[in-house]
């Protein structure tokens, strides 16, 4: 192989790096906002061509507030990744979580209906419940499910934001939609 060729693959590979690090929050290690929602747009064109069902969930710590107040930021962070961690853990294959912001994360439920999403959300919504933190934390999660019915992606996604509010509303740490 000549020295050019072996560059041009080493310089191949650094791009394909440089753009899957574009792609991943640095605090979480999943996807970051960009991305899921890219992820996301791919999805409802799928959809849309193969009639495929799709659904969301939007998910929120309860009371994340609390923690970064009584237990400090790092430890919050802790938090945070952790979580990011069990809803990683909790999903399909075929699924992808990401950190749409704070301590909000969006995760895409390729070809799912109303029962599979709903049990997605319950499973992440358990682990997060049953598992210990650092410093002993303890937090629990509140999600909102949209089921996409071929509106636009700003409208899926407050669907299920709209969604996760109720689940708040109605006393945290549920599933809505």
């Amino acid at each position: 192989m000549t020295e050019r060729k072996q560059r041009q693959i080493e310089l191949e590979q650094l791009n394909r790096e440089l753009s899957e690090k574009t792609q991943i929050d640095e605090l979480t290690q999943i996807r970051n906002q960009r991305a899921i929602l890219a992820r996301l747009k791919n999805e409802m064109d799928l959809s849309i061509r193969t009639g495929g069902k799709l659904s969301v969930l939007m998910l929120d710590i309860d009371d994340f507030k609390m923690v970064n107040d009584n237990y400090g930021h790092v430890i919050g962070d802790t938090v945070l990744a952790d979580v990011a961690a069990i809803i990683s853990r909790s999903v399909r294959d075929k699924d992808l979580a990401g950190r749409y912001g704070g301590e909000e994360f969006l995760v895409v439920l390729s070809d799912a209906n109303a029962k599979t999403a709903k049990s997605v959300a319950n499973r992440i919504v358990r682990s997060v419940e049953a598992n210990t933190f650092q410093e002993n934390v303890r937090v629990t999660i509140s999600c909102g499910i949209g089921h996409f019915e071929k509106e636009s992606m700003p409208e899926l996604v407050d669907k299920a934001d709209k969604n996760l509010y109720e689940a708040k509303r109605q006393g945290k740490n549920r599933v809505v939609g």
